[in-house]
């Protein structure tokens, strides 16, 4: 009597159905653990990085499941395919800011003294401290930014807003004010200053003109005068940049008052230092100020 022979199965068939029987597992814990992912918060930071190592930062916008749209302070809005994609990751400021992304030229909003029409993304903010006092502006919108200004002994105390947009890619307008009063040295002396400015250029090239005016008083008199400036910088390397500034008014005895203040800046999209020379046009003739302008920027 024949033995029923039992025809055993090679151990390679049975690695193969393992296989193929975990692929769609595989397939699906992939999908799920993506479709997590995928649920982005809103006004947070993302850094996208591509198969070819390209890397995008900025809010995301969409997600379809086949493409993503991430907006991007360089470039604006992009539609990047999911394919393309190697990872998504949410990132904080100081992460942003230790990558110091050449799109990112931050301190680009600010000359020594005055502003221009280029915007700040929400939440970032910096300090700047002048050798006579600190100054802070806070960034509440993409296009507000408030902030104040004091000297090292508190007098006087100057609050200031700004709005700023974007017009084309080379074309930016800021309209904005400043308050304030002597503080405890006198509080009825207080002054404002509107004013508006038209920026030509991106952040490493620009040159802005502005436009407002001055109106100061106590409880004897008071001033006013028209005011004006032009500014500018240019790149002229990795973490330099020159910088010109100046502001023009007529004071009380009806004589011309021009102020200009060239120099360099210093640093990175995280901190930077500027030193520059005054120079005072007063009654037909140039005036060099002794004590140089210095200021140290701190992001945060």
């Amino acid at each position: 009597m024949k033995k029923e022979q039992t025809t055993c199965l090679p151990f390679k068939f049975w690695l193969a159905i393992i296989f193929l029987f975990f692929i769609p597992i595989g397939v699906s814990f992939a999908q799920d653990t993506l479709q997590a992912k995928d649920e982005y918060v809103r006004e947070k930071t993302y850094l996208v990085i591509k198969n070819d190592g390209t890397e995008f930062i900025g809010d995301i916008l969409e997600d379809d499941g086949r493409e993503i749209l991430i907006n991007t302070t360089r470039l604006g809005k992009l539609y990047i395919p999911k394919h393309e994609i190697k990872s998504i990751s949410l990132i904080d400021n100081e992460e942003i800011l230790s990558k110091k992304l050449p799109e990112d030229d931050f301190f680009s909003s600010r000359y020594f003294i005055t502003t221009n029409g280029f915007t700040q993304k929400k939440g970032n903010h910096y300090l700047l401290i002048h050798l006579f006092g600190p100054e802070v502006q806070f960034a509440i919108t993409d296009n507000i930014t408030v902030g104040g200004l004091t000297t090292w002994v508190g007098m006087p105390i100057v609050l200031s807003a700004k709005y700023s947009a974007k017009i084309t890619e080379n074309l930016h307008i800021g309209v904005g004010a400043l308050g304030g009063s002597l503080s405890w040295v006198n509080f009825e002396a207080n002054g404002v200053l509107p004013y508006a400015a038209i920026t030509v250029g991106n952040l490493k090239y620009n040159l802005t003109f502005s436009g407002g005016g001055i109106f100061v008083q106590d409880q004897n008199d008071s001033f006013q005068s028209a005011l004006f400036s032009v500014a500018g910088m240019a790149r002229l390397g990795k973490k330099v940049s020159f910088i010109v500034d100046s502001y023009g008014f007529r004071e009380t005895n009806n004589n011309n008052v021009f102020i200009i203040m060239p120099g360099i800046r210093l640093g990175d999209n995280k901190s930077a230092f500027q030193i520059g020379l005054t120079q005072v046009y007063y009654h037909d003739d140039f005036i060099p100020f002794p004590i140089p302008t210095l200021g140290w920027f701190k992001r945060f």
